[in-house]
């Protein structure tokens, strides 16, 4: 290796200065360099192997493990090093004897490493201001979200768990936090650690040796700021200022200086309250960053998610998390739905010819603030010419209606369209101008029309000459070395050149010809000396059109300015109709029927769900499956009992999935609905510790249920699925019979509680519960399940005959029935005692508050 090319000094004082968690790369023509620490940090994570690890003495003397890579390793290392390790990558090249960083990118923003990594999300990053001083656990939250270009602002008072925090992080999907004034070992700090490190989100700074800088001037934040927003940033607190000047300290080094921000308030009013434990009790999505990474999971999202942009799938996300409880917009969005099941030819034309050809609206605009290219100017005023033809779809939706979905249509959607549409005419009128639309038909590239610039049609006229002497040329060598194949191609390195397949190259070798280039893929570059006047006058013309272009580009650039920022409105409304349209897409498409709920006001408390099926299963199940009636309306509590696998737990989940679907403005799996509009649906699934916390399966019961009696209201839903499994029969009994009665008695809501304490069907005889039980048969002793829901109480959990079905030893069971016999013979109950939850209820919620 040439020790004068790795300029060592600037070399060890890059290494030096960066942050830990970056990894520099140097580049080396077609391969790339990593030194130091970060050459572990790649060989361990991304390659698995030390294999790779070479030695290079610097000047210096000293000794440096180092890894070269070609360039599609770089790739790899690049997209794994931001997208899977969630840490930053810089790119540093040569340039006039001078290492010059030329691309940075974060988990936050990727848009310098596009070609490598993709279409990547851009994750928020959080800044969290803790009140100690308040007694009613207030909260500032601010977000960098570079990819919507906003700022995102909360304030609100939370629970002692933090719980409306918890629902903004798997909202938001932030890949970093900042704790902005509390010490990280306060007990209120470790709460909030606990949280965002169960959802893959780091505190930064990350490692040991690393410091925050200082927040910047609020004069340097305001730079950043759009210009229409500038009044309501100064308008905000005290706090959400320190938060925002913190975050631009941090992160605005980033990102370019045309990026303009906007801010957004992000509130909790009007939104069902969802929390961690529901979204994985119900299957929703994935709760870590990486939602959007196509899986086998089986999530609602995954099932629902027909989108065709990727704004469409964030969205998707989005509503999901914050299901509504406005019962006006819940309807339009219902209008829209059941206007594009109806109308399939408007539904397929929006969603596989318009919006399938919607540029990523939240990329384009993060590219032209950065640097404005001719061919990001054509990929906006392309998603306008989208826009306008989908602003006339919807006029053929609303009239096909006959009026009906033309309020929900104009609210939702085209009243904020037809304000772009009138703002862009002008930039449509500009790039009809200027832009060659006849060569990109032809050679799928666009360029500035040549006519309308004297000195550029000059300059073609010469290159069109030049060409036609290449071409003569082509043929005269074509017959002289007998080669019929021989092509002729031009590009910026080369100028014209010659191109044969590898067959040829016997013939070319006994030749006097110039081999420019050998590969499999293009054949044999190759030129004469004929070609050296030719291409000379071509790059000199080459560079004179270039620069005669770069000018009439930077003057469309800078009309344009002005029409930028309405490029993230363009994305928000896409994204609002394709998520409708997926909707519309998977309820039309599905098996079974999909009908439209009827939502009644929020405190009605009725629930009546006919025939309804769980979406996940019945879409991903080769096997028939059997609905069952939900009904809650003078009975508010269910209580739920029957065999191991009789379908208890996803009877309670197919009617919490219902009322989740209604209020985002779904169609739901049901012959017919009447939902009643809840504030929060509140779980308690599943039996799971949680070793690495130190957290029992009781323990992780009680955190759960305590969160339930201390949250959930009379207009929230509950379901509770086998709780007490995780300690002694009679204590579990007990505890989830005081729990039952307290969710009956004081709280006063809807409620599912599944349980295998078939004791428990006594509730029924209070008012508001009732007693039933998931079918079985019982033939020749083998059980079968009926999976269908009937009135009563089971007569046992059937634990038994289930552990016969699927194969336990024979001698096994036996065994456990004649104990089991023993055990009844000799037990007795003091069911008034284990029925009696005011203790119990005090001790759970106990655990909330700590």
């Amino acid at each position: 290796m040439n020790k004068d090319a790795l300029h060592d000094e600037a070399l060890l004082k890059i290494l030096k200065d960066k942050a830990s968690s970056t990894i520099a790369v140097f580049g080396r023509g077609e391969y790339f360099n990593v030194y130091g620490d970060d050459e572990r940090f790649v060989a361990t994570n991304i390659f698995k192997s030390d294999v790779c690890l070479k030695n290079v003495t610097l000047q210096t003397g000293e000794t440096m493990k180092y890894v070269a890579v070609n360039r599609g390793q770089y790739e790899k290392v690049v997209r794994e090093t931001i997208v899977l390790l969630r840490c930053s990558v810089e790119l540093y090249q040569s340039q006039g004897g001078v290492w010059t960083m030329t691309k940075r990118g974060s988990p936050g923003n990727t848009v310098d490493f596009e070609q490598e990594v993709g279409v990547a999300d851009q994750a928020p990053i959080f800044a969290v201001y803790l009140h100690p001083s308040d007694t009613d656990n207030r909260v500032t939250l601010c977000a960098w979200d570079a990819a919507n270009v906003r700022i995102i602002v909360s304030e609100f008072n939370d629970t002692p768990a933090f719980s409306q925090v918890e629902q903004c992080i798997f909202g938001l999907c932030p890949t970093e936090y900042i704790l902005m004034n509390t010490d990280s070992t306060s007990a209120a700090a470790k709460k909030l650690s606990n949280m965002f490190v169960k959802m893959d989100v780091y505190q930064k700074p990350r490692n040991l040796g690393e410091s925050l800088k200082p927040k910047s001037d609020w004069e340097e934040v305001m730079k950043c700021v759009v210009e229409n927003s500038k009044k309501e940033f100064e308008a905000t607190s005290v706090s959400v200022k320190e938060c925002i000047q913190m975050l631009h300290a941090n992160y605005s080094n980033e990102y370019g200086e045309m990026e303009k921000y906007s801010i957004h308030n992000y509130g909790s009013h009007g939104i069902m309250h969802l929390d961690s434990g529901a979204v994985e009790a119900l299957e929703l999505f994935q709760l870590n960053y990486n939602y959007l990474e196509k899986n086998t999971n089986l999530t609602l999202f995954n099932v629902i998610n027909k989108c065709k942009t990727l704004p469409g799938e964030k969205m998707l996300r989005d509503w999901i998390s914050h299901p509504l409880c406005e019962i006006d917009t819940i309807n339009s969005r219902l209008d829209i739905v059941e206007g594009l099941m109806e109308n399939p030819s408007i539904r397929l034309k929006l969603r596989d010819s318009l919006l399938a050809r919607m540029p990523d609206c939240s990329q384009l605009a993060r590219k032209l603030m950065r640097k404005t290219m001719l061919n990001d100017l054509n990929r906006f005023y392309q998603a306008t010419m989208i826009l306008d033809n989908i602003d006339h779809k919807l006029d053929e939706l609303a009239k096909s209606m006959d009026g009906k979905a033309e309020n929900a249509v104009n609210n939702l959607l085209k009243k904020d369209m037809e304000t772009i549409l009138e703002k862009v005419v002008r930039f449509q009128g500009l790039c009809e101008e200027f832009f060659d639309f006849e060569y990109e038909k032809e050679n799928k590239e666009i360029r500035v029309r040549v006519d309308l610039v004297p000195e550029i049609q000059n300059v073609k006229d010469k290159l069109e000459h030049v060409e036609e002497l290449a071409q003569k040329l082509r043929k005269k060598y074509s017959a002289r070395l007998g080669l019929d194949n021989m092509k002729l191609d031009k590009n910026a390195q080369y100028g014209y050149y010659f191109r044969c397949t590898l067959k040829d190259e016997k013939i070319l070798r006994k030749s006097t010809v110039n081999i420019l280039e050998t590969t499999k893929g293009s054949g044999i570059k190759f030129n004469l000396p004929e070609l050296a006047d030719i291409n000379e006058e071509f790059m000199d013309l080459h560079l004179k059109y270039i620069k005669a272009e770069e000018q009439v580009v930077a003057m469309l650039c800078e009309k344009s300015k002005e029409f930028i920022p309405l490029i993230p409105a363009i994305s928000n409304i896409c994204a609002t109709l394709d998520v409708l349209v997926s909707m519309a897409t998977f309820s039309e498409m599905s098996s079974k029927l999909y009908t439209r709920p009827k939502l009644l006001p929020m405190g009605s408390k009725k629930l009546k769900l006919i025939q309804c099926r769980h979406p996940v299963i019945e879409s991903t199940s080769t096997k028939p499956y059997i609905p069952n009636d939900v009904i809650l309306d003078n009975d508010r509590l269910i209580v739920l009992t029957g065999a191991n696998m009789g379908g208890k737990s996803t009877y309670l989940r197919s009617a919490a999935l219902s009322i989740l679907l209604a209020q985002i403005g779904c169609f739901v799996p049901c012959d017919s609905a009447e939902i009643s509009v809840i504030d929060g649906i509140y779980t308690r699934v599943g039996a799971s510790d949680k070793q690495s916390k130190g957290i029992s399966t009781f323990m992780a019961e009680m955190l759960d249920c305590a969160a339930i009696l201390q949250r959930a209201g009379e207009n929230s839903f509950v379901v509770i699925d086998e709780l007490g499994r995780g300690t002694s029969t009679f204590d579990g009994y007990g505890i989830a019979s005081a729990i039952a009665q307290d969710i009956l008695n004081r709280i006063k809501c809807l409620c599912i509680f599944a349980t295998h304490f078939h004791e428990m069907g006594e509730l029924a005889q209070q008012d508001g519960a009732v007693a039933l039980q998931m079918g079985v048969q019982i033939e020749n002793n083998e059980i079968h399940m009926l999976y269908k829901v009937l009135d009563g109480v089971a007569q046992c959990s059937f634990g038994l005959q289930v552990a016969k079905m699927v194969g336990l030893n024979e001698k096994v069971v036996e065994k456990a029935a004649n104990l089991l016999d023993v055990l009844e013979r000799k037990t007795a109950v003091d069911k008034e005692k284990l029925l009696n939850s005011g203790d119990l209820r005090a001790a759970i919620l106990e655990l909330e508050a700590n």
